[in-house]
């Protein structure tokens, strides 16, 4: 889940009161529709309620029953807060909260927009909903935000991320925004991950309702682009994801968590989702169902698209605007898993005000204000900065921004080709393979990068799965890393320099390697890294691609790699866009490892890389020489509308690689968590995890990923915890999958699930 730290320090909200500590079920009213025994049902808002939402309450349209959720005790000028349930046609109760302009009535209709997350509103969320929604309310739009079925406040189970009825609920809940009194029929949808993913999902089916989406860090390929198979090559790092959600959705529904309720114990009968994308190992139908891409026809909606090339979710939005008959308009900016008007490090820019609320201004309410006469493409053209651990650690990523119509073909099409080259000493097949180095200051045994195919070699790398520590991790926000020096992992690697450069080279989009490869195992990632080299020789990652060699002809149907004999990989990496300076090198690097980004393919082995004559290994580069046009000038972003003032403490930052040499065994861990100690709407809870992997040089079947994560609500004195620990463990032939999830009041076990499963290995 996104870090919430720069959220609760940078919100601008004004609230009051206390949390109503009663409610009528765990989510909202019980099945039935009513509250529990002698609880009240709490007023919507402390402001009076116009007559055009009184029927709220009691509504019903498009089907849907809708009637008072749990009050939130929060007053922001010019908005109307309304928490409501609505009954879906299987009795399921869904948990909404609507952000409405004060003025709102049925003489002063507005557009709605909507965000559907499984991420808890009430509570994990709220501030950063009252904000974003908020923003919407006061400039003339219903902002509508909904708890995923089975998550947060609504009633039932979340049977699977982007799940059918995910789908399903979403498209009535559309049909019924649209027809409220105080709307006019035009509906929006939005939201950042995992909203962006189904604001595209959804907005593929094309609902009548539907005129805009604003989709920012999302996907248009589940499969690859997203914390599941890289390339083929399976995740390791994000899928600690899947883990934390366990407890993230078995929590009873703020502010009393009470877990009594049926809903509460709904929540335990669902197996945690990774149990599923464990056995769908390759692409097919179950990956394409929440996949725009191959069928890009099918977006016809607006579409505002926006990313962070510091992030891995980014490669949609060129993509999409190629391919998609839909009008559409595209934002990269140099940030992290983050928006754009919060994003660290920046530089931050006021995209709320100049870009999103004009686009929803031009589809949902009809103004002709210039938003489409602007260049449709606007991306930052980054430069080398100094690399850290940690993304909170760096101001701003140096670099400007660039202003196109349309993407270029030299994006998709690379026009620079560099082969690789082995070094001029170099004699044969390249000598031994490469296992140590002792000097960390140099790169690993390669070669030079020429514009003209080099003479034949062939050179051998010893395969080392724990080597991958300094590399970027997939969606970084935070408490990830975008890359450090990459020397550490390139002198393990066949790594390939130019020359100095005499003049700066700027690419921007997809490079593309080709490589001609082989290996003594059935089956072997490769992955290749461009990294930007500074006079000094400090090497800052730029971009990469991995491929696993057994899905070389198709991500649907495998083929183990026969020892010994070569094959052809085509390998894209991430698109990017940046600046190599003159002085400077480029550098590929091409190795069999990237942990603990992507869990370690399984036997010991050498991988072979030949270059020249008929095997001409080579990258080809997306040198950009396209006509930068004049563009809007970016604003930073205002200070909070309304200041407001949270308390907490972070645990302790914990990022460690250690190396066991005795048992060849490298193991990471990261440890996070913070606690809210004052929150003004009075929240008070605490969450943390606890992410151990391990991996082998001796036997590299044997790897295991450990996660503990847990959530902490209190009311009164009361307090309710969820905590998920769970292992995933791979031998030879298959991955063994085991958690547990316990519920404890006043730190009393109450209830307890657990699921193990086990899962052949398909070539990963």
């Amino acid at each position: 889940m996104p870090s919430r730290r720069r959220f609760l320090r940078d919100l601008g909200l004004a609230l009051g009161g206390g949390l109503a500590s009663s409610s009528a079920f765990a989510g909202g009213p019980g099945r039935a529709g009513r509250p529990r025994a002698g609880a009240a049902v709490p007023r919507t808002s402390p402001m009076p309620r116009p007559a055009a939402v009184k029927s709220l309450a009691a509504g019903d349209a498009a089907g849907l029953t809708v009637g008072p959720g749990r009050s939130l005790p929060v007053t922001i000028p010019g908005v109307r807060i309304e928490s409501i349930h609505l009954k879906m046609p299987d009795g399921v109760h869904l948990a909404a909260t609507l952000y409405l302009p004060e003025d709102l009535s049925a003489a002063n209709r507005v557009p709605g927009i909507l965000e559907v997350l499984p991420y808890r509103k009430d509570d994990d969320y709220l501030l950063r909903d009252l904000d974003h929604h908020g923003y919407y309310a006061r400039r003339g739009y219903a902002g509508m935000r909904l708890d995923v079925r089975g998550t947060g406040a609504s009633e039932g189970f979340p049977e699977d991320e982007y799940a059918v009825k995910e789908h399903q609920d979403t498209l009535q809940v559309i049909d019924w925004l649209s027809k409220q009194p105080w709307c006019n029929g035009n509906v929006g949808m939005t939201g950042i991950s995992y909203g962006a993913f189904n604001s595209v999902q959804i907005a593929a089916m094309n609902p009548p309702a539907l005129k805009a989406i604003v989709a920012a860090a999302g996907t248009d390929d589940r499969y690859t682009d997203d914390v599941h198979y890289f390339g083929g090559a399976m995740h390791l790092f994000e899928n600690t994801w899947s883990v934390a959600m366990v407890p993230a959705n078995v929590m009873p529904a703020a502010p009393d968590y009470d877990v009594t309720t049926q809903a509460a114990r709904d929540r335990f009968e669902t197996p945690p989702w990774y149990m599923r994308w464990i056995h769908e190992q390759v692409d097919g139908p179950y990956w394409r169902r929440g996949s725009l891409r191959p069928d890009y026809g099918r977006l016809k909606i607006p579409a505002f698209l926006m990313a962070g090339w510091l992030d891995g979710y980014h490669n949609f939005v060129p993509r999409i605007m190629r391919h998609a008959p839909a009008p559409t308009k595209g934002l990269v900016g140099p940030w992290p898993h983050a928006y754009p008007y919060k994003a660290h490090p920046g530089p931050e820019i006021d995209a709320r005000r100049q870009l999103i609320m004009p686009w929803w201004d031009r589809w949902l309410k009809g103004k002709e204000n210039g938003i489409l006469d602007q260049p449709r493409v606007a991306c930052y053209q980054m430069k080398w900065f100094e690399a850290s651990l940690r993304l909170e650690e760096i101001d701003a990523i140096p670099g400007s921004w660039r202003h196109l119509d349309s993407w270029p073909d030299s994006a998709f099409e690379p026009p620079q080709r560099l082969f690789l080259a082995p070094d001029p000493g170099a004699t044969g097949r390249g000598g031994a393979a490469r296992d140590e180095a002792e000097d960390a200051s140099r790169p690993g045994r390669g070669g030079t990068l020429e514009e003209v195919a080099p003479r034949t070699a062939a050179l051998s790398l010893r395969y080392r799965p724990g080597v991958g520590t300094r590399s970027k991790t997939w969606a970084p926000n935070g408490d990830g890393t975008y890359g450090m020096d990459q020397r550490q992992d390139d002198i393990f690697g066949l790594a390939f320099d130019g020359g100095p450069l005499r003049a700066p080279v700027e690419i921007l989009g997809f490079a593309r390697a080709r490589l001609f490869v082989s290996a003594t195992a059935p089956v072997a990632n490769w992955i290749v890294r461009l990294c930007d080299v500074a006079p000094d020789g400090t090497s800052h990652y730029v971009s990469k691609g991995v491929l696993n060699g057994t899905h070389r002809r198709s991500h649907t149907d495998p083929e183990p790699l026969v020892p010994g004999e070569v094959y052809e990989l085509a390998i894209e990496l991430h698109c990017t866009a940046w600046t190599f300076d003159a002085g400077h090198r480029i550098r590929v690097v091409v190795t069999n490892a990237d942990w603990p980004v992507l869990w370690p393919s399984p036997h010991r082995m050498t991988t072979t890389l030949h270059l020249g004559g008929d095997r001409p290994s080579h990258v080809d580069l997306p040198v950009c020489s396209a006509r930068w046009l004049p563009g809007p000038e970016f604003h930073k972003p205002p200070g909070p509308e309304y200041p407001v003032e949270v308390e907490g403490r972070e645990a302790p930052f914990v990022w460690r690689v250690t190396r066991d040499d005795p048992k060849e065994e490298t193991i990471f861990r990261l440890e996070r968590g913070w606690e809210t100690t004052r929150h003004p709407a009075g929240i008070r809870g605490s969450e943390g995890q606890v992410f151990q992997a391990r991996v082998s040089d001796r036997d590299p079947a044997d790897a295991s990923l450990e996660v503990d994560a847990f959530y902490i609500g209190r009311s009164g004195a009361r307090s309710v915890e969820a905590r998920g620990t769970g292992s995933l463990r791979s031998t030879s032939d298959s991955f063994v999958f085991d958690v547990t999830c316990t519920l404890l009041q006043n730190g009393k076990t109450i209830r307890r699930r657990r699921w193990q499963d086990r899962a052949p290995r398909r070539l990963v």
